[in-house]
């Protein structure tokens, strides 16, 4: 059979040098940009229910985060460097302007990038995160162990809800098997996380852009009344809870989360 000439099909991937560092990324689709940023214990991979659903409209664009699959960490700087490698990797797909989806760890990197550069960022989805917002009724424990080093049996992962293996084997060990391929992160990288907390009078000033706050309501890592919370004080946040889903909706309920993110990009205008 002929392959398609159809360019929207095509996956490309690259990488951007930084320094000693070298940040991995594939792009896929064509169209305005679309940006997935994964979590503590993700990697490009993560987003495989995402990019073949909105590759069809937009150049959907995955990376591995510094730490993280192919993208080595040399210097140890671990998340101080992620919102920085982001604009700099927008800089070298030449993308004016971007909506970001962040999910949990990736929510800081998306936050840390809009704050410094605001004009190039039409909107954001921050799933499951905080993003490094934390208002006064936020109620967050710092230094929770990393679920990393643990060592869970299969099925047992936090990040998911307590009974998601049970409905969906598959789909669990899958997400466990890209957890332990992609995720290299130091060992004290959930406290580092919760130690980035971004100025709350420059976030509320800055962070004036559509953002949709999602939450899985049996998420056992990031209570989804904290979600709720920052989207009520967010400029323009809106909030959306999904049933029977824990820390990673866009894994558990694919098809819900991408309707859900396919309905707030309806109103984003990439224009300036």
């Amino acid at each position: 059979m002929a392959q398609s000439a159809d360019t929207n099909n095509r996956l490309v991937a690259g990488h951007v040098e930084i320094g000693k560092f070298s940040l991995y990324y594939e792009t896929a689709g064509s169209g305005p940009a679309l940006v997935f940023l994964h979590g503590l214990g993700g990697n490009h991979l993560s987003w495989w229910q995402q990019v073949p659903y909105f590759m069809r409209w937009y150049t959907c664009v995955t990376l591995d985060q510094r730490g993280f699959g192919l993208s080595p960490d040399p210097d140890g700087v671990f998340n101080q460097a992620h919102p920085a490698d982001l604009a700099r990797l927008l800089d070298h797909l030449k993308i004016d302007r971007a909506v970001l989806i962040g999910q949990s760890m990736g929510g800081w990197t998306i936050v840390g990038c809009a704050l410094e550069n605001r004009d190039r960022i039409a909107g954001m989805v921050m799933a499951d995160t905080p993003g490094g917002i934390f208002t006064p009724e936020m109620k967050f424990a710092p230094g929770r162990p990393s679920v990393l080093h643990a060592s869970p049996g299969i099925g047992m992962l936090p990040t998911y809800a307590r009974d998601f293996y049970i409905r969906n084997r598959e789909l669990a060990f899958l997400y466990d098997s890209l957890m332990i391929l992609g995720a290299r992160p130091p060992a004290d990288a959930t406290a580092r996380l919760s130690a980035t907390r971004y100025d709350l009078e420059r976030a509320k000033a800055r962070l004036t852009m559509p953002i949709l706050c999602i939450a899985g309501e049996e998420d056992a890592l990031i209570q989804p009344a904290m979600i709720e919370a920052l989207a009520a004080w967010l400029p323009d946040g809106r909030f959306a809870s999904v049933p029977h889903c824990g820390h990673s909706v866009y894994f558990e309920q694919a098809a819900v989360f991408n309707q859900l993110v396919r309905d707030f990009l309806i109103d984003i205008k990439y224009g300036r």
